[in-house]
């Protein structure tokens, strides 16, 4: 495991200098491969059983380097091996349209990304950790900001920068407060000590941890870089950021809050559930109301992370509670849905890259038509919007199915506080669960049918092979794990009864597997329900090729509509589509509009009529727009202190000698 490891690090290392030097070249994407293989080893080795643990000395003793692989890291691990290589594949060709020094940026660092990534999951102390997470932070800003020349894309950069920043002071302080406390940098020390901790201190630890992986994991209303740095990134970088770095984000809170602190008082599992339900509900509130197709892929992580915090927080109450079967199946319904949204919106991100690469752009009311022109990639888009809209047969499906089951047993084993909150988030859910239907109905029927939009629209034309093979293969793993689920939910309740600390006995897991699905198991039993499916999708498809073959080919002709021509704007658009929620949805979106209007001789005669609508962002408007502000007349005020005057400086250092004189003795 150790070799594997080595050549994981030294491969990622050597296609980062090839694509800094050799931008275009195969070999950078070969050398990602083989890093992406070597690391996936040691993670496969680590969930059959094996540990490895590594030491390196950088200096005064306790400031070394730790890694290890646990389990749990494992499933991360294999998480960004594989995507990012399909990542890398797609990436290669998406980015030859871009001038040599942007080329050179992006593959430079993409590899450098995943690595970090990697190294953020293998740490085993403070300083590994965060010196893996200050990388992981910096090459995702650097890939950000590819296009810099755009004043937006600088700007969306900042706002990335200061929000990472401000979660890593967070995990600082909260990793400072541990040491002292236990006087180890090691995590397994900590998770030894944590019992003996003052509940205050691991309560101080927690909301700090809350607010530096929320920050990462743009959980509402930390999210606010979210909507503004995937859509400037190229879109692989895109897909690896809400694919999974934002996983990475989750893998923390998992280990710190469950393997490391252990259980805790009640109110931080309900902060967790709460701050999950109020993530699904207004990011997918927030994806429905948009045109951009990467903007809303982007509220729609935060929805779905919004999912995955709603298992967490379900699991930290029921570990409290002591229901250990709820917690079990809890914290494996959000690992699952990690794992999903990681698949699906990584194929989502690739889609809507493949998209704008063939001249459709990212404007949902400019497309329209796309699927008869781009059939791999309109069919890999719609296959994976049902799954991220958690429809059957897709992975989605089975995770949200678990939160719910999660959910219920909370609400029918507990008091009756708990059996409150386990309704309202069976409600919520339930809720979100429509509006996310809604959401990529939207997707799928304005950009795939109907006739184009536009020029770009109606002249795109399928994109090459190595961007379209990643995207299908995504969308056929998700179908798979949708069918297969306990391939799955098997190693994923394994490791939940570990981070949970369920003493054996195999009751919980084996609740998990029993709900997963009625062929939740793995066994050989497992396989007949999905080849029943197979076989019976297999003969749907052969009696429609016969049935098409038998009958004469079809006329195509315009609709009847009173004698006139039906054209493109005559079709539903997505800002259309999304006005019955504006107006149910009105106290949440804050709808705003103008209408100017034209005439000529009489009212009656209109020349022109121009309309702007929009929402409002409650948490840019009415939270961070005035916090910038406060801040930025402090600095204007504290400009003034450094107006250049000697006799102010002078003043200055006469105050602080008589302040040393008064409080210094």
């Amino acid at each position: 495991m150790i070799l594997a490891g080595l050549v994981g690090l030294v491969s990622y290392v050597l296609a980062a200098c090839w694509g800094a030097l050799r931008p275009g070249g195969r070999w950078g994407v070969w050398a990602v491969a083989t890093g992406g293989l070597g690391f996936a080893a040691v993670a496969v080795g680590a969930l059959a059983g094996a540990r490895v643990q590594v030491w390196l000395r950088l200096g005064p003793p306790g400031f070394d380097l730790r890694f290890g692989i646990t389990p749990l890291a494992a499933v991360f691990v294999l998480l960004i091996s594989g995507l990012g290589i399909l990542a890398s594949v797609y990436g290669r060709a998406y980015v030859a349209h871009l001038s040599p020094e942007k080329q050179r940026g992006v593959q430079g660092f993409v590899p450098l990304f995943l690595l970090s990534m990697t190294l953020v999951a293998f740490a085993g102390n403070v300083v590994a950790f965060l010196v893996a997470w200050e990388a992981m932070s910096l090459t995702s800003y650097a890939l950000v900001v590819t296009d810099r020349e755009r004043p937006e894309v600088v700007r969306a950069g900042y706002v990335y920068l200061l929000m990472t920043h401000i979660g890593a002071v967070c995990l600082t302080a909260a990793m400072l407060l541990l040491t002292n406390a236990t006087g180890s940098m090691a995590f397994a020390e900590w998770a030894k000590a944590a019992p003996t901790l003052a509940v205050g201190l691991r309560s101080a630890v927690f909301l700090l941890m809350l607010l530096g992986f929320g920050s990462k994991a743009a959980l509402v209303p930390l999210h606010v870089w979210l909507p503004r740095a995937h859509p400037v990134a190229p879109s692989h970088v895109s897909a690896l950021m809400s694919g999974v770095m934002l996983k990475v984000a989750v893998y923390g809170m998992v280990l710190f809050l469950f393997q490391v602190l252990g259980p805790g008082p009640l109110w931080w599992g309900l902060t967790v559930l709460g701050l999950g339900l109020v993530s699904a509900l207004l990011g997918v509130l927030y994806a429905l109301m948009e045109r951009d197709l990467k903007r809303l892929l982007a509220y729609s992580s935060v929805e779905n992370i919004g999912v995955v915090t709603i298992g967490l927080g379900v699991a930290l109450i029921a570990q409290q509670a002591r229901l250990p079967v709820v917690a079990a199946v809890a914290l494996v319904a959000a690992l699952y849905h990690a794992v999903n949204h990681a698949i699906a919106k990584t194929a989502l991100f690739l889609d809507a890259g493949a998209l704008q690469f063939a001249g459709a752009g990212r404007n949902l009311d400019a497309m329209g038509g796309l699927l008869t022109r781009l059939p791999w990639t309109g069919g890999s888009l719609l296959a994976a919007s049902a799954a991220i809209a958690a429809l059957p047969p897709f992975n989605g499906f089975v995770s949200e199915w678990l939160t719910y089951q999660a959910l219920v047993r909370l609400a029918g084993r507990a008091g009756v506080g708990l059996a409150l909150a386990g309704l309202i988030g069976v409600l919520v859910l339930a809720l979100t669960a429509g509006l996310v239907a809604a959401c990529f109905l939207k997707v799928g029927g304005v950009a795939l049918l109907g006739r184009p939009r536009s020029g770009g629209a109606a002249q795109a034309e399928e994109v090459p092979a190595a961007m379209h093979v990643p995207v299908v293969i995504l969308a056929g793993l998700a179908l798979a794990l949708g069918l297969l689920p306990g391939l799955v939910v098997g190693p994923l309740a394994a490791v939940a009864a570990a981070a949970l600390h369920l003493d054996g006995g195999g009751t919980p897991w084996t609740h998990v597997l029993s709900l997963a699905l009625p062929w939740g198991g793995v066994h050989l039993a497992a396989l007949a329900p999905a080849a029943f499916a197979l076989v019976s999708a297999l003969a749907i498809l052969a009696a429609v090729a016969v049935g098409r073959r038998a009958r004469p080919a079809p006329q195509v002709r315009d609709p009847w509509a009173c004698g006139g021509q039906i054209g493109p704007e005559g079709q539903y658009s997505a800002t259309a589509y999304a006005k019955p929620f504006r107006q149910v949805f009105g106290a949440v979106y804050r709808p705003v509009r103008s209408v100017r209007v034209r005439t000529a001789v009489h009212p009656f005669f209109l020349t022109q009529v121009e309309y702007e609508g929009g929402i409002t962002h409650v948490f840019d408007r009415y939270g961070y727009g005035p916090l910038l502000a406060a801040f930025v007349s402090l600095a204007r005020w504290g400009r003034g202190l450094q107006s250049g005057s000697l006799r102010l400086y002078l003043g200055y250092l006469l105050i602080t000698l008589v302040l040393l004189l008064v409080f210094v003795r």
